[in-house]
């Protein structure tokens, strides 16, 4: 007992004196160091003390505190660090940690792909078909403009590689949302629908590189080429089989997981970008760069078609394999998108992308905005 109480003094003396030492010694480094904010916000201001204030004061005042203690980023990640590599724990409640350095998103009021992973967020008959009647609506509409429209569903990446999961998820459930969408329009629709699950899963065992990142929500360029190829298949191009494209590795990446870690650094060492060779590209060339509104190309002799796909962040790592097929591709970013600029793109075809998490947005989205 003696020992445990003469522990916890000596931790906390050692914390003080970090505290009291650090405004003297962020006055002689303080210029050189922090520069950036893990979390990528601005910090808390401070607050002034007023009759109207009086009430919020002590919590803004702690805010303000709490983000302009000195040395308070390096303190962040040191922390962060030790729970994760000391202990295997993450220090943030939107991620999880699985083995080989895995990372998974958990954040149950954003698409809770925990809740997919495991088939707790199923859809009712009602649900799924109010889904299938706004899909079927946009492909009306679309229809009656001449232009194809197809919908493209793309796999969580827990569904991709369960086996990394953390153990306490259990294995991944037999019926989940993506899969009702699925298979519902497939049996009640003559929808055209692609969900990739099955390529992935199998290209997966063809390929000796991860098809998506350890350290981010998303896949790699290698997975949305399979989605990509999928989705082409759909539409009558035939891309070249996983096992005979040429797989380059480029720069080490640190993905979204990591930095909701503030561990972008320490995590550099667990993934890497890749690049795709051995297919046509037709002298693609990307016209318009922009992700939160659109990007773009041409490609001279590809197939005539203009491709406009409503997208989300999956479709780009998808982008230059589709923009490589068509004389004229546009990814417009669902959160940008109006009916006016599909309207003067003009396109032949019509994709409305979404990764599983977010399939259910299908019952609500309207193209006609």
């Amino acid at each position: 007992m003696k020992e445990k109480k003469a522990g916890r003094i000596i931790i906390l003396a050692a914390f003080a004196l970090i505290i009291c030492l650090s405004e003297v010694i962020w006055g002689f480094a303080g210029k050189n160091i922090d520069t950036e904010t893990p979390e990528k916000r601005l910090p808390a201001e401070r607050p002034e003390l007023t009759f109207d204030t009086y009430g919020s004061f002590s919590s803004d005042y702690t805010s303000y505190f709490n983000d302009n203690l000195p040395f308070r980023d390096s303190l962040v990640t040191l922390d962060s660090g030790i729970d994760y590599f000391c202990f295997g724990r993450s220090n943030s409640e939107h991620v999880a940690i699985g083995s080989d350095n895995w990372l998974f998103y958990t954040r149950e009021d954003d698409g809770d792909p925990i809740g997919c992973y495991q088939g707790t967020n199923l859809f009712s008959e009602d649900e799924l078909n109010a889904i299938a009647a706004n899909c079927l609506e946009m492909r009306d509409l679309m229809e009656s403009e001449g232009r194809e429209f197809v919908i493209l569903i793309v796999p969580n990446k827990e569904r991709i590689y369960p086996e990394y999961m953390p153990e306490r998820y259990g294995k991944p459930a037999d019926n989940y949302g993506a899969l009702q969408i699925y298979e519902h329009l497939k049996n009640n629709t003559d929808l055209r629908v692609v969900y990739p699950c099955a390529e992935l899963m199998a290209a997966k065992e063809k390929v000796k590189e991860n098809i998506c990142y350890k350290t981010d929500s998303h896949w790699n360029r290698i997975g949305g080429y399979i989605g990509a190829s999928a989705l082409m298949k759909e539409l009558g191009i035939e891309m070249p089989p996983v096992d005979s494209i040429t797989v380059k590795s480029g720069e080490k990446h640190s993905g979204d997981l990591a930095e909701m870690l503030s561990l972008e650094e320490q995590l550099l060492f667990a993934d890497r970008e890749y690049t795709v060779e051995g297919y046509d590209t037709h002298d693609l060339k990307c016209t318009r760069n922009d992700f939160y509104k659109m990007i773009s190309y041409h490609a001279a002799g590809a197939d005539p078609r203009c491709l406009y796909v409503i997208r989300d962040s999956f479709a780009s790592q998808m982008a230059e394999y589709l923009g490589s097929q068509f004389n004229d591709t546009y990814l417009r970013y669902k959160y940008s998108y109006s009916y006016d600029d599909l309207q003067e793109c003009d396109p032949d075809i019509v994709v409305y992308e979404t990764v599983e998490r977010y399939a259910g947005d299908l019952a609500a989205f309207s193209i006609r905005r």
